[in-house]
């Protein structure tokens, strides 16, 4: 066989060979692009969920946000968190808002989602302290409170912004207020007029019952999954949760 020939016989694998080269970018992009697509109705269906306190479906869509999720790796965390908020879990849910928080990147550290998850975890954290309270356990209390604290003053300025959608601004200085205040108090308790969590939820948001937690981190919730488009309807919601016109938060 001359060289002419063995040349002419090699051609078609040689361009079987480019071919398939030249495919992988294509299923690349592909793939990328039904990853792009699958965050916005994942993250659809998991703030539909959690309005419908789903915690199964929320963690479900959780786990589709997952895998090779390498452009906001934060949300799968984020809907996992939300899903043990449903649960009753805070201590769970914390340690999701903070794998959240870490998956975020440092440049997008005052982004709108950086600053609803931090807000989410300085309430998962405070609610922690408000249950060790109610249980008569009031060192613990404190330490969580101080730990709910920390977090809310190691946010970025960005993220005190007013200009943030659904007054995440000003729910943080809030929270940030509160806990001060929280831990101002005697034995970090609430004083004898205010009486139990359950019986003083307007008395500047100190001991909020469950339900208005739980109220407070659905508000982040829609935010952070509905691409923060929500903001009106959070503010309506937050004004009947007992809290004082100051403390303001998404999620």
């Amino acid at each position: 066989m001359t060289p002419l020939e063995r040349n002419a016989g090699s051609s078609p694998a040689r361009r079987r060979r480019l071919l398939a080269w030249s495919a992988l970018p294509v299923v690349l992009v592909l793939c990328i692009a039904a990853k792009l697509l699958s965050l916005g109705v994942l993250g659809g269906r998991a703030a539909g969920a959690f309005d419908a306190a789903d915690a199964a479906s929320v963690r479900a869509a959780a786990d589709a946000l997952q895998p090779a999720n390498l452009i906001e790796p934060h949300k799968a965390h984020f809907a996992a968190g939300d899903a043990h908020v449903l649960d009753g879990n805070f201590a769970a849910a914390r340690l999701r808002f903070e794998e959240a928080l870490g998956a975020v990147p440092p440049a997008r550290s005052e982004s709108p989602d950086a600053c609803v998850i931090r807000v989410n975890l300085v309430l998962a954290i405070e609610r922690l302290g408000d249950e060790k309270l109610q249980a008569g356990e009031p060192v613990p209390a404190a330490g969580l409170f101080e730990e709910a604290l920390a977090a809310a003053e190691a946010a970025p300025d960005g993220c005190f912004s007013g200009g943030l959608p659904g007054g995440t601004g000003g729910r943080l200085a809030g929270a940030e207020a509160r806990l001060q205040e929280k831990l101002s108090a005697p034995g970090s308790s609430p004083g004898p007029e205010a009486g139990p969590a359950e019986d003083a939820p307007g008395e500047h948001g100190r001991d909020l019952p469950l339900q208005g937690q739980l109220q407070q981190l659905e508000d982040s919730a829609r935010q952070g999954q509905r691409e923060r488009n929500s903001g009106r309807e959070r503010e309506e919601y937050l004004e009947d949760t007992g809290y004082a016109p100051g403390p303001e938060r998404p999620w």
